[in-house]
């Protein structure tokens, strides 16, 4: 008998090993977690790319920053590998460190995310913080070109975001949201980066091993509050001398009042010794002498306003955008003194002071 008179048709040897291929890599495609065990060290958990990876605190509930105060999101990552299956059990759970790559993808426009809110779009910063690599800037739809260390063991490592808003405008008060998606690639343990045969595999196919990546990807809700800022500085003691004729004393200053977004305010003005008028008092007797005080911005249309002591202004005024006016460079508000010089025919004190206080009122 000759050997080629024996044997299974050609047809289905082919049609087996069809079979076969298709079974393989199904099973590579199976390197994910999916992030059951967010905040554990993985033991227990089983298959092993579940095991290896645990991202905690990041998407239980929106995360909140406040402008201009705490502006950190933090949370933890779980980034390890089993040696075998058969340690899923023992105390062994997760032994080896495996490091990893992140990306986030959201709004963005150019190199930030964008925020939504009351006054449009906030565009902000978002920085990735760990313990063992200096911060690392994240821009938008870009893998991390630093790759950071995860721990043996099952071992959560602290890390956290930074949110920093653009400060070129301060924006209106709000709450402002952005829904943003958070990857994690594991990498593989034996690539170089100096051997383009032998590639360091962060994101990209799992058939390499050892290595799992996070799929489907976390939903970061991120809302930056804005509340309603108010600031007013630049103001300076004014010392007047009683002119000889007498005449009337009028005396100026510019003076800052920051608002968010700029908002338009009030003003009112209180005198320490006034009581619906301003006055000033003698510092050895009960003597005293009544002053105007007029406001006005510096900003069109001027409004200039005779205040009355103790009363918001009906005119209002629109704040500036810089927190100091610019270094006081651009100071927007002005104030005018003026003792008519009736009040001064006959004084009965050498000298008169009075605490002016004014008020700032965001309409």
């Amino acid at each position: 008998m000759r050997a080629s008179n024996v044997g299974i048709p050609h047809g289905r040897i082919l049609g087996f090993f069809a079979m076969i291929a298709v079974v393989l890599i199904s099973g590579t495609a199976s390197a994910q977690s999916s992030n059951q065990d967010p905040c554990g060290d993985g033991s227990g958990i089983m298959p092993i790319p579940e095991k290896a990876l645990g991202i905690c605190g990041l998407d239980d509930s929106e995360q909140a920053v406040v402008y201009g105060g705490d502006l950190t999101v933090p949370f933890s990552i779980r980034s390890c590998w089993a040696d075998w299956e058969g340690n899923q059990w023992s105390t062994a759970y997760c032994t080896n460190s495996r490091d990893y790559t992140i990306e986030v993808t959201g709004p963005a426009q150019g190199q930030k995310f964008l925020l939504s809110g009351p006054g449009g779009n906030v565009s902000v910063t978002l920085k990735f913080h760990h313990p063992s690599a200096t911060a690392t800037t994240i821009t938008p739809g870009q893998v991390t070109s630093t790759r950071f260390a995860g721990a043996a063991n099952g071992q959560q490592t602290p890390v956290y975001f930074s949110v920093t808003p653009d400060t070129t405008t301060t924006p209106a008060p709000g709450i402002y949201r952005g829904t943003l998606q958070f990857y994690l690639y594991q990498c593989n343990p034996w690539g170089d980066a100096n051997n383009p045969n032998n590639p360091i595999i962060c994101k990209g196919s799992t058939a390499s091993g050892n290595r799992t990546e996070l799929n489907p990807p976390l939903t970061m809700d991120v809302a930056l509050i804005v509340g309603a800022s108010i600031r007013i500085s630049g103001l300076e003691d004014m010392v007047l001398q009683m002119p000889n004729p007498i005449a009337d004393i009028v005396a100026q200053q510019h003076f800052c009042v920051y608002t968010t977004a700029a908002t338009d305010f009030r003003l009112k003005a209180d005198s320490a010794h006034g009581n619906g008028a301003f006055l000033l008092g003698g510092v050895s007797t009960s003597d005293t002498i009544a002053y105007e005080i007029n406001i006005q911005s510096e900003i069109p249309p001027k409004k200039n306003t005779k205040m009355t002591e103790g009363v918001f202004t009906k005119k209002d005024w629109k704040g500036h955008s810089s927190i100091d006016c610019t270094g006081y460079s651009d100071e927007n508000m002005r104030l005018t003194l003026t003792i008519p010089s009736a009040n001064l025919t006959a004084p009965l004190d050498y000298q008169y002071v009075d605490t002016l206080t004014l008020t700032v009122e965001m309409n």
